[in-house]
């Protein structure tokens, strides 16, 4: 680990939890010193520490790499992305799981060695029980994006270490994880991690979008912007729904942005001034529609992307398994059960070609299939 001059750290870290501040110039908030005071007290660490963090076996990490794919599924993409955009500048690009265990990393191959001595490295512990004030430990514990800088560690150990870090939610608004980009070396001046901090908020949440998408893959999901010109490219708000037209799950923009999205489940036309079932039968692409906000008459801008027709998603409520009871199914209901079962085998299962053979839209038909139990041959 670095050398760093244990001794003034350590009056440091008093000084700010007996002042409840820091000196000025130090740049720590009343978060920072509420975590000090837990490290001291609580959690009975010492600052003086020059120890890295405790990393775990190969086998413990792959068991929670494992646990944890569907995140890093979601995120691979994205801490490339952060990576290329602070490698310059000499930084890594942590993910972390709800834990603070770091479960994956983007780092220059010739710099590897450097940040591994200072504990940056796959399968590092960074909560605040075990390393005290740092970036992940404080997201962790309020789920907030936060900048530690250099002395603002807890551990002396982590003296010449900036970290910026930031949330990232699952689809109930649990947290999933934490992103964070780490130099071992930077300016002095705080301000100037101000730039890495936002790239950093604004990462996590593409990391939050990708995990909404991968999560709703069974699901209609509305992907919309304020902006007609970014539906495409940049959709900041999601909402997926279910075969009725119930929105049932939502990413943080579209919480802020759509009013009644605070109580899910709830009618698509509670949130929106056009029936729901209509915003399921656009067309992904081709049909871009615009829809207005039920409590103000704002207009969105929006396309639809249909559900994944998979019985192997239990939660899924387009397609589910067949039912025992038959005989419950009436003759009439029947007779519709096998033309929309002839009509998806004519079009060798594939939902868009079989709604234009029956003449109804795919949201109408997916609704069918529902309703019959109808489960395509290659997915039982």
């Amino acid at each position: 680990m670095p050398y760093v001059p244990q001794t003034r750290h350590i009056e440091r870290v008093r000084h700010a939890i007996e002042a409840r501040g820091l000196r000025p110039g130090d740049g720590a908030s009343a978060r920072l010193v509420s975590s000090y005071r837990r490290s001291l007290e609580e959690h009975h660490l010492d600052p003086g520490a020059t120890v890295g963090p405790r990393i775990l076996t190969s086998p413990e990490l792959r068991d929670i790499r494992h646990r944890e794919e569907p995140v890093l599924r979601a995120s691979g993409q994205c801490l490339s992305q952060l990576h290329e955009m602070v490698r310059e500048a000499d930084y890594c690009v942590m993910l972390t799981d709800a834990a603070g265990v770091a479960i994956d990393y983007r780092v220059d191959p010739d710099r590897r060695n450097a940040f591994k001595r200072a504990g940056l490295y796959p399968g590092s512990c960074w909560s605040e029980r075990e390393e005290g004030t740092c970036g992940i430990a404080s997201v962790l514990l309020d789920r907030e994006p936060i900048t530690v800088h250099k002395f603002e560690h807890f551990r002396a150990a982590f003296t010449t270490l900036t970290c910026s870090a930031a949330p990232i939610f699952g689809l109930s608004g649990e947290l999933i994880g934490v992103l964070d980009a780490s130099a071992v070396r930077s300016p002095d001046e705080r301000e100037s991690q101000r730039l890495v901090n936002h790239i950093v908020r604004q990462s996590a949440i593409l990391i939050e979008n990708s995990y909404f998408l991968h999560a709703t893959t069974n699901r209609w999901v509305m992907l919309a912007h304020r902006n007609r010109h970014y539906v495409e490219t940049q959709p900041e708000i999601l909402i997926a729904f279910d075969e009725r037209g119930r929105a049932v799950a939502a990413n943080r923009r579209a919480k802020e942005c759509v009013p009644g999205l605070d109580r899910l489940p709830c009618d698509g036309s509670e949130l929106f001034n056009t029936r729901a079932l209509r915003l399921l039968d656009a067309r992904m692409g081709s049909d871009a529609i615009t829809v207005r906000l039920a409590s103000s008459g704002e207009p969105l801008f929006a396309r639809v992307r249909q559900p994944v027709l998979d019985a192997r998603h239990p939660q899924s409520t387009p397609v589910v398994a067949p039912s025992a009871d038959k005989a419950a199914i009436d003759e009439a209901g029947m007779a519709e059960r096998r033309r929309i079962v002839n009509a998806l085998t004519t079009a060798k299962w594939r939902p868009i070609e079989a709604a234009k053979l029956l003449g109804m839209s795919r949201a109408t038909l997916y609704r069918r299939i529902a309703k019959h139990n109808i489960v395509a041959p290659h997915r039982r």
